[in-house]
């Protein structure tokens, strides 16, 4: 029990830090004036916020942007919507990904730009097969 105590007491934070943090009043100032500095932030605090909520996008124009998704489906089920269209995406660009051209069709279509001489070496001569 005693070594728990101990490093709760040494875990406890300083005069100075919970000065910084606002949590404690100023040695050098009375109680009455950090509460009446703390409720003026507060309300700066408080004014922000509702000025931001007043500017805030309309449902409309966040779509159009695409932040939200344009969906009929219920709140609860959307979620599991977005997965679903997640896991769909994830097999189609695997899908894809496994019909995709190698190097060595790349190479004989031109696509892939190669030396000359390697090229040379790895198309060969018909009839002739090259193992790299």
């Amino acid at each position: 029990m005693s070594t728990l105590l101990l490093t709760l007491i040494n875990r406890k934070r300083s005069r100075v830090e919970l000065i910084n943090q606002g949590i404690m009043p100023p040695l050098k100032s009375s109680a009455a004036f950090h509460e009446q500095r703390r409720s003026l932030e507060r309300a700066r605090t408080e004014d922000y916020l509702k000025r931001k909520i007043r500017s805030r996008p309309e449902r409309s124009e966040l779509i159009r942007m695409h932040i939200l998704e344009e969906t009929s489906a219920e709140p609860s089920i959307q979620a599991k919507q977005m997965q679903l269209k997640r896991a769909r995406l994830a097999d189609d660009l695997n899908d894809k990904i496994s019909h995709r051209p190698g190097p060595m069709e790349l190479i004989h279509k031109n696509i892939l730009p190669v030396h000359s001489s390697i090229k040379q070496a790895i198309i060969g001569k018909p009839g002739i097969i090259y193992v790299l």
